[in-house]
């Protein structure tokens, strides 16, 4: 009996012992797939943004996305292997806070990301100004001084208006702040100088015509210091007319601030009454006065003058100043010409084809409106070899002329040009065209119903055509064109 128990003692040893072995072998199994799966990388994926995830950019700049960055464990996937979408809403002509979305698709799962872009106008306006210094004058007791300058806003455009001045003890402060709150400063020395000479300017023409025994009435001047002070009362007036005698006399003006004196000048010609005109009609001298941009403020005068001596014109119209435009109408009435010039004058007019015939087609209507008829006649904004246009539009002149001409428009530049556009005086006008005219049969006269130096002067040049044999004409579709070479 005890062989037997110490035999089966023997055979339990090694069941427990195969036991433990398997057991080992089981929980080493289990503990190395444990092992390679917790060790074993999980694959995970990400959408970055380069850069900032928002972002400024200047309003009216171009702006260019940084991009992105498709992840895989922190491994690039190369964008050949995506499919990407991008909203893009993003508009730099305005002011707003826009969004760039990146959408990514990749092993039928979607990631997005989203950039903020904020338009802003970040940039600060620009004063400009010529002036080195700032001269302090003796006249000068209110602290004003006279500063020509300009300031121009990236957004809001031109803005002096809104330019203020600051005199500090030896220095002027311009500063500027623009609608998103930039702000500018510019700093001008200030030194004292020599008072420069006072101005005066004749009230009326500086040529007047007086019909023998008829009474000559004296206009004055007026007068300012350097300071731009009215010192009126102090012009001295030398001189007399005597409307009994046919002849020319001197009429001065003078007028003393500090030590300097400015001294103007007015001729007066008592004629007897006869407006000699020795060819009748003389087709061989014919003028052609035309004015540009009205109706305005002056175009009634200068009908007035235009009615007393029958003369006839011709009018390039505009719809700059509406009080006005009803002047058209009268215009028309009394046997001048109609013409368009532009509806706003403005230089946006040379966009393209199509932006000037849209503006020529809205100022005829008026026209329509006020005569009962449309014309066929134009002159360009600053004539037809403007060169304004090229900032607009390349080649658009030309263009424009083939264009208006295969619809049957004519359009008409000048041989003559009085320069009151470019600031001509009265005197400077009158013998820019009496010397222009004489040189030439047939004389298209460029002037402007807006200019006060004009007005001041047309009666003149009328009585100088008339009596040397030119004939007043208003320009239809036969007359002379005078067509510049067109430059764009």
């Amino acid at each position: 009996m005890r062989r037997v128990k110490r035999k089966f003692i023997k055979i339990n040893d090694v069941y427990v012992e195969i036991t433990r072995i398997i057991l080992a072998l089981f929980l080493f199994t289990i503990s190395m797939f444990l092992s390679k799966s917790m060790f074993q990388p999980r694959k995970t994926y990400s959408l970055v943004l380069n850069g900032n995830t928002s972002v400024d950019v200047s309003i009216k700049n171009d702006y260019t996305d940084a991009g992105f960055k498709f992840l895989e464990n922190n491994k690039k996937i190369e964008a050949n292997e995506l499919k990407i979408n991008v909203k893009n809403d993003v508009d730099t002509n305005n002011l707003g806070q826009y969004a760039y979305t990146y959408e990514v698709i990749y092993k039928n799962t979607t990631y997005t990301a989203k950039r903020i872009v904020n338009v802003v106008d970040n940039i600060p306006p620009v004063i400009k100004t010529d002036m080195q210094q700032v001269e302090l004058f003796s006249c000068q007791k209110d602290g004003k001084l006279n500063i020509e300058y300009s300031a121009e806003d990236n957004y809001d455009g031109v803005i002096t208006d809104k330019v203020k001045e600051k005199i500090d003890a030896n220095k002027v402060i311009l500063s500027v702040v623009d609608s998103s709150g930039n702000e500018t400063t510019k700093e001008i020395p200030i030194v004292e100088t020599e008072e420069p000479s006072p101005k005066i300017s004749l009230n009326g023409r500086e040529i007047v015509y007086v019909k023998q025994n008829e009474t000559y009435i004296e206009e004055g001047a007026i007068a300012f210091d350097a300071c731009e002070n009215k010192i009126d009362d102090e012009v001295k007036i030398e001189g007399s007319v005597d409307t009994t005698k046919v002849g020319t006399y001197e009429i001065k003006y003078s007028v003393t601030s500090g030590t300097k004196t400015s001294v103007k000048t007015r001729t007066v010609i008592v004629y007897d009454g006869i407006i000699n005109n020795p060819i009748s009609p003389n087709r061989d001298k014919v003028v052609y006065l035309t004015f540009d941009d009205g109706p305005g403020r002056y175009t009634e005068e200068l009908l007035d003058i235009l009615k007393k001596y029958n003369v006839k014109a011709t009018f390039f119209v505009t719809n700059q100043f509406k009080a006005y435009v009803p002047l058209i109408k009268r215009e028309h009435d009394e046997g001048h010409s109609i013409a368009i010039h532009t509806l706003t004058h403005k230089w946006s007019v040379y966009d393209s084809v199509e932006t000037y015939i849209k503006d020529f087609n809205d100022m005829n209507n008026i026209v329509e409106q006020y005569t009962g008829s449309k014309t066929n006649l134009f002159r360009f904004p600053g004539g037809s070899s403007n060169t304004i246009s090229r900032g607009h539009s390349k080649g658009v002149v030309s263009a424009i002329a083939n264009e208006m001409t295969k619809r049957g428009y004519v359009y008409f530049d000048w041989n003559v040009d009085s320069n009151d556009a470019a600031g001509a005086n009265s005197s400077q006008i009158y013998s820019n065209v009496t010397t222009g005219i004489s040189k030439r049969h047939e004389s298209v006269v460029l002037m402007h119903d807006i200019k006060r130096s004009t007005i001041d002067v047309i009666e003149d040049i009328i009585v100088y055509g008339l009596n040397n044999g030119y004939t007043f004409d208003t320009l239809n579709v036969s007359s002379p064109t005078v067509h510049h070479h067109i430059n764009n």
